[in-house]
């Protein structure tokens, strides 16, 4: 059965972690956005909880990450640089670009579940609610 989960299994248990369509293919390397997020969501400044990452197709079929996160904070321009630094650091491949967004605007399921395609999309159509 293909349910678009990707999963592992540790003495006979499944665990679910993530889903195939969510992974970023950057340089042949898979890169979960959830390990981003993580990292990112610690800034300070930064909402934890509150940050998505997806990729865009970049120049020739490549990825480039993407991050948007929920800040407040006085100095966004130090948030989106260090958001920018633990992510590189992290997963060794820097983003393309640091998007801080309103609080209350990441967009979630009714669950509180990050809605990334959703985002993706925002992002696309330049509706994201980009702080200045």
């Amino acid at each position: 059965m293909h349910t678009g989960d990707l999963a592992y299994t540790v003495d006979g248990a499944l665990v679910v972690c993530g889903r195939i369509k969510d992974v970023i293919i950057v340089g042949g390397r898979n890169v979960f956005p959830q390990d981003i997020e993580k990292v990112a969501g610690e800034v300070e400044g930064a909402r934890t909880g509150n940050v998505i990452a997806f990729g865009i197709e970049g120049r020739q079929g490549a990825q480039n990450i993407i991050v948007v996160a929920e800040a407040r904070a006085a100095d966004l321009a130090e948030v989106a640089r260090r958001i920018s630094s633990v992510v590189t650091d992290s997963v060794g491949i820097p983003p393309k670009q640091v998007i801080l967004v309103e609080p209350g605007t990441v967009p979630k399921t009714s669950s509180g579940k990050l809605q990334r395609s959703a985002c993706r999309q925002q992002f696309i159509e330049g509706a994201l609610a980009i702080l200045d």
